[in-house]
């Protein structure tokens, strides 16, 4: 299944919720109770898929293995990963801690927060969801629920799978009451040969695919191969979209229909503990929070930050601020086909009102260097009156010290020019959200596995000094 295909797929269920919307809208006219309740679903599903950004993506950070999210959505902040499988099954697997190399979910969400917190959303963790759709036992819903991974789909009382008393004990207790320590080696023996029977009738369950619900693949992670019905759709959300691609997919932003799952078996992963290492995930959409020094064991810390509440001008933003075309004159033909093109996307677009938007109630920023370079080409070619705005536009920018904080990491080359990494890396620096047309700068840093947090733009280029040779609309 290409991008194309998956996109309209997408669209079909969009279309089709949204004709079962009228038909609710006839219900709730006559009448009918809970045809209300039912519309707010139906809407809320219309709303989900118009805020999905990828299937099936591949996130990955140095030293781990990579995580494979089956749904991106709410614009890149939620994680959803979905499990078909047997929830006694499950369960079995996390209360014996794993079994053949088959790491039990809560293993498994480890890997994810951690992975989460390396590829945030403007400053942002994304929010882990574990969708069960054949259900979740208590136990292990909860642990999941204490390392701040949302649940959704039914939750079982443990006590309904009915299994044997010692496969109910945790298996990663450490410590045993004093009775049991008191037990006789013979008592130890015996039990110990019942659990090696058992061990190999478990696996033989675990591996039986009649205890599977619609898989056909089981994955070393306990989860199941999922064959996905729609695919990404490209939405902007307000204007607000971050380009959140993996360094080592594919140039094409579009995610292709694969069978992904998560094999990650190595003794590098984080440590497991029942009472478990907290995540906090802010709900808010620019809160950042914990971070991760080290993969060995206690590795999290969890701190609250401050929502952002700063612009960093790129000069691709100043100059389409302060240029004729966005200021009133955007009706003439110019003899340049792509000042013309920008004047026509103009009139049906208007730059400056989407700028407007992303200034309100933000500390506007600028390095140094962006608006020496900025003014340089007001200077050089712009008209009277684009030179007055750009000087009111630097009067209200608070010019700081470019940060190459990027130095290290993104090389210069291509589309990557040390003037562009300089204004990005005063944006991270700053924490700040960039505002830019240079797409070229982020796709090639993303790459390089640098992310930035950036708000889009149309280019849009000075023209007051081209007006006399142009043609009146």
């Amino acid at each position: 299944m290409n991008g194309v295909r998956a996109r309209e797929l997408a669209l079909n269920r969009i279309n089709e919720a949204k004709d079962k919307l009228d038909q609710v809208y006839d219900l709730e006219k006559n009448g009918v109770n809970g045809a209300n309740k039912l519309r707010k679903r139906i809407q809320a599903e219309i709303n989900f898929l118009n805020r999905t950004t990828g299937l099936l993506q591949t996130f990955c950070i140095k030293g781990m293995e990579k995580i494979v999210v089956d749904v991106v959505g709410e614009g890149g902040k939620q994680w959803i990963k979905v499990i078909l499988r047997n929830p006694k099954a499950l369960h079995m697997l996390f209360i014996s801690g794993g079994r053949n190399g088959v790491k039990p979910l809560d293993e498994v969400a480890d890997g994810f927060l951690i992975c989460a917190q390396h590829h945030p959303v403007f400053y942002s963790v994304p929010k882990i969801v574990f969708w069960f759709c054949s259900g979740v036992s208590e136990g292990l819903a909860k642990s999941l629920q204490e390392k701040s991974v949302e649940i959704k789909g039914k939750i079982i009382p443990d006590h309904e799978f009915e299994l044997p008393d010692y496969l109910g004990k945790d298996s990663e207790t450490e410590s045993e009451d004093s009775e049991t320590e008191s037990d006789d080696s013979e008592t130890e023996s015996e039990d110990f040969e019942t659990d090696s029977e058992d061990s190999d009738s478990e696996s033989e369950y675990l591996c039986d695919k009649k205890h599977f619900v619609n898989e056909s693949i089981s994955c070393t992670d306990g989860s199941a191969a999922v064959e996905v019905k729609f695919a990404s759709v490209d939405t902007i959300c307000d204007h607000k979209l971050i380009q959140q691609s993996d360094s080592e997919s594919d140039d094409s932003p579009e995610i292709i229909n694969v069978i992904a799952a998560l094999g990650n078996t190595s003794d590098k992963g984080p440590s497991k503990s029942k009472s478990g290492i907290h995540y906090q995930v802010d709900k808010a959409d620019v809160q950042s929070s914990a971070s991760i020094t080290d993969f060995q064991g206690s590795y999290v810390t969890e701190e609250e930050e401050a929502p952002i509440n700063k612009a960093n001008l790129d000069v691709t933003a100043m100059i389409a601020y302060v240029t004729a075309t966005t200021n009133g004159s955007a009706g003439f033909i110019f003899k340049d086909k792509y000042l013309t093109e920008q004047a026509m996307c103009e009139r049906k677009d208007p730059v400056k009102k989407t700028l407007d938007g992303y200034f309100k109630g933000l500390e506007l920023i600028a390095c140094q260097e962006a608006v020496n370079h900025f003014l340089e080409i007001v200077d050089t070619i712009g008209g009277k009156s684009e030179k007055a705005r750009a000087k009111e536009l630097v009067s209200r920018l608070n010019v700081v010290p470019g940060e190459d904080c990027f130095k290290d990491k993104v090389r210069l080359g291509g589309r990557v020019r040390e003037l562009s990494r300089i204004i990005f890396g005063t944006g991270h620096y700053h924490r700040a959200l960039t505002i830019t047309s240079n797409g070229g700068f982020v796709r090639s840093a993303e790459h390089q596995g640098v992310k930035v947090a950036v708000l889009y733009h149309k280019p849009r280029a000075l023209t007051e000094a081209k007006e006399p040779t142009a043609t009146p609309l």
